[in-house]
């Protein structure tokens, strides 16, 4: 959740909670969203931004606990329990919470009650005590990926990588690991579902961004636009198809802005300071240190993973036998000569990570897992769904065809709802099955 969203949120509910509106009914932000998106009103944001504003949604959405309404003071309640608050920051709402108690005379407001009586003999003492929130609430590596398992079905090796990074981030050690595995494997999916735990994860679509000097709008200054000094300086930014990057880039000129933007790489990986002219103030200058981000590259990385499958002598990821397709894993020399990764690049990667690509046991595994899409689109909108065993199997095995992985299945089970709910838009239940 971003910072500006989950101020946003506090001011408007503990607002509203000191203005007798504890009982009001609040709607899911969840349908709020689909309703603005319906009507077009993010019809001009990338997919990265999309993508981001529905993930806020859908993480403030647990604090409704996915009902479909709630009251302010319920959800207030429901947020406070699930946020992580340190004993700093409790001592600072307190202060503030206790200069406002120090101007509210109570005492006529409480004789103004029903209940009428102030307790003369209330004990604060267990405040001052143990409480069962004095323990340790910082993440590990085994919180981490635990969170990732909830979500995120097989590839133990990359949630593993994951939750080592995201570990040493937190701990201000940053790393820049490569992620390598076919389409529709889980490399994105599984920085998407970190990012609505940690809201300084920027995840950017590779082929949009390039270099000052190249055609495109989306350069690497961007990814720091409007964010303040703090985040801007301990960002884990993930550049999806980061392969494509690497692909020479000629200009007219004969100059290789693939090879300038590896320079611009390089320089946040090296932990430099970046200058930038501030667009709205051509005279004024925007500096980040880059010591405290970490890059993940993720990519197919096709020839490489193929070369390096090949070379081992194993059968290949894409062939049908499952039970030997396995990815060999790739080292720092096949991202050079595979990869066209420059060796300055490459020797500041601390890992490198290899997916399997999945097939369609593993989609059919997928379904009746945690992470199914299929409880996704219930929870979206809030509708129980039966899918028979065939039409798994069919999805399963047509989402390993298409090469989309899961997003296929997802897209062709809203659409199979869409038909039902188009008749039926009240119902509840529903089956979904290929006629």
């Amino acid at each position: 959740m971003t910072h500006d969203m989950a101020k946003q949120f506090w001011k408007v509910y503990i607002g509203m909670a000191g203005k007798n509106g504890m009982h009001a009914n609040m709607s899911n932000p969840v349908d709020d969203f689909k309703a603005r998106a319906h009507a077009g009103e993010f019809d001009k944001l990338t997919d990265d931004q999309y993508y981001r504003k529905e993930a806020d949604a859908e993480e403030l959405s647990s604090f409704w606990h996915y009902k479909p309404s709630e009251t302010v003071g319920q959800i207030l309640l429901n947020a406070l329990a699930k946020t992580d608050i340190s004993d700093v920051e409790i001592d600072d709402i307190a202060g503030i919470l206790a200069d406002a108690s120090v101007r509210t005379d109570y005492y006529t407001e409480e004789r103004e009650c029903d209940e009428g009586i102030i307790n003369e003999d209330l004990d604060f003492s267990p405040v001052d005590g143990p409480t069962p929130f004095d323990g340790d609430a910082g993440w590990t590596p085994h919180s981490i990926y635990d969170y990732l398992d909830q979500h995120i079905y097989g590839q133990e090796a990359a949630k593993r990588a994951a939750s080592m990074l995201m570990y040493h981030h937190l701990n201000g050690n940053s790393r820049n690991i490569v992620m390598a595995g076919a389409t529709g494997c889980g490399k994105t999916e599984i920085w998407r579902t970190l990012s609505k735990k940690f809201n300084f994860i920027r995840i950017v679509n590779g082929p949009q961004l390039t270099c000052d000097g190249w055609k495109g709008s989306y350069h690497i200054k961007d990814i720091f636009t409007g964010e303040t000094k703090e985040t801007a300086e301990c960002l884990v930014i993930v550049i999806d198809e980061a392969d494509k990057l690497f692909e020479p880039s000629i200009g007219s000129g004969g100059t290789d802005f693939g090879q300038k933007i590896q320079n611009e790489l390089l320089k946040i990986m090296d932990g430099d300071t970046l200058a930038f002219v501030d667009e709205g103030d051509r005279n004024k200058k925007i500096t980040v240190d880059c010591s405290g981000i970490s890059l993940v590259l993720c990519g197919s990385f096709e020839r490489m993973l193929q070369e390096r499958t090949e070379a081992s002598g194993s059968i290949g990821f894409c062939q049908p036998e499952r039970e030997e397709s396995r990815i060999a894993e790739c080292s720092e020399e096949d991202l050079i000569q595979y990869g066209n990764v420059r060796r300055e690049i490459v020797g500041r990667i601390n890992q490198i990570v290899t997916l399997n690509a999945l097939g369609a046991e593993d989609f059919e595994a997928i379904m009746e897992s945690p992470a199914s899409p299929i409880q996704k689109i219930e929870q979206s909108h809030h509708v129980s769904l039966t899918v028979d065993k065939d039409t798994k199997r069919k999805l399963a095995s047509d989402a390993e065809k298409s090469g989309l992985g899961c997003r296929y299945i997802r897209s062709r089970l809203q659409s199979m709802l869409d038909e039902q709910m188009f008749d039926e838009p009240d119902a509840k239940e529903y089956s979904l099955c290929y006629e």
